[in-house]
């Protein structure tokens, strides 16, 4: 008997240890289209995801937006066959008035649908592109350059005029294709050349199609083809190689990738998340809630002064925080550790990273 129960253990170990050693995977998302409801702001995103795409790799995503009084329901059947050819995720977002983008919450509501894929496939971060439809397409310009939305690309199709005074975005301008139809009411009047002339002003690298005979709604068979190949084409990249996410900040150029995480004294872990609200050289992070920020840092360049980079920052929160500033030209990583219980003191550390020049 003694020797069967020793068996029997040893047999229940090994299957522990075999199993420890198979790595675990998500499960697969599932392929086709899937509405998605945003309680938050009261509307919804329709995803696509082609049966064809490699959900172990990240997957490029192009966000759409539909024209005023339409849909992401009436841009199924026009778009599922473009995003199975182009191999990229499509997702649709239901406008949060019916006077179209921008009259409500819609920054948030883009920004909720793409958290919610990121919890469903692996986003490639630098091949997130937008595009849209008349009103949809004045929208996504504005979110992709007077916003730090972080879109590689951008693609309008008859898109009215809407202005923007100055880019957002100090470490990268998304590259953009604007079509329009000949007979479009938005390319006979002011719209088409008010927007030249502010991409000109604002030194954004544009591309125009302009079909002959061409509506507000219509355009020649190869023009969706010919956008979402223009979008897959772009990567979002800082000139340092840093490549910004929801939980990366990047500092100096793009050189610094700055993360963070947080504990609670009961126990709960998280990532923190980077707020919208940056210069070249300092950021912002939150934990909780995103219009309560939690922890300040700066990434200073003091090489002509001591020949380092300096680390400040600063947090207005007693949990334990863990922060990483990586130098990514030098492959060195600083880091330091603020336990929790107490306030957070400040941090200036004139030593951090000896990587200069």
């Amino acid at each position: 008997m003694e020797g069967c129960i020793l068996a029997t253990v040893k047999r229940l170990v090994i299957l522990s240890l075999l199993a420890l050693a198979i790595p675990w995977a998500a499960p697969a998302a599932t392929p086709g289209w899937q509405r998605w409801s945003i309680p938050e702001t009261g509307v919804y995103a329709l995803r696509y995801l082609p049966a064809t795409l490699d959900q172990t790799q990240p997957v490029p995503v192009i966000v759409f937006l539909h024209g005023s009084g339409s849909s992401p329901e009436a841009w199924q059947g026009l778009l599922q066959g473009e995003a199975d050819a182009a191999g990229c995720v499509l997702v649709m977002t239901k406008a949060t008035s019916n006077l179209g983008f921008g009259v409500g919450a819609d920054d948030r509501t883009i920004a909720l649908a793409l958290d919610r894929l990121r919890a469903e496939l692996p986003v490639d971060e630098a091949r997130i592109s937008i595009a849209g439809h008349s009103a949809g397409g004045a929208y996504a310009a504005v979110l992709a350059y007077a916003a730090r939305t972080r879109f590689a690309g951008v693609f309008i199709l008859g898109a009215p005029y809407r202005t923007v005074l100055a880019l957002a975005d100090p470490d990268y301008v998304a590259p953009l294709l604007m079509y329009y139809g000949t007979t479009d009411p938005n390319f006979t009047g002011a719209s088409y050349s008010a927007l030249v002339g502010q991409w000109q002003r604002l030194g954004v690298p544009w591309q125009e199609e302009i079909a002959p005979g061409f509506g507000h709604s219509g355009w020649p068979p190869t023009t969706l083809a010919d956008g979402f190949t223009f979008l897959l084409a772009q990567r979002y990249g800082t000139a340092g190689g840093c490549v910004p996410t929801p939980t990366r900040l990047c500092l100096g150029d793009g050189r610094f990738a700055v993360t963070a995480s947080f504990r609670t004294a009961g126990g709960a872990t998280g990532a923190a998340r980077v707020a919208e609200e940056r210069t070249r050289d300092s950021g912002l992070f939150w934990f909780f809630q995103a219009d309560n920020w939690e922890l300040q840092v700066k990434v200073l360049d003091a090489c002509v002064i001591n020949d380092r980079f300096w680390v400040f920052a600063a947090g207005t929160t007693d949990v334990e925080v863990e922060l990483e500033v990586e130098d990514l030209q030098a492959g060195v990583t600083y880091s330091h550790l603020q336990p929790g219980g107490a306030s957070a003191p400040a941090l200036t550390d004139t030593g951090a990273l000896a990587t200069c020049p």
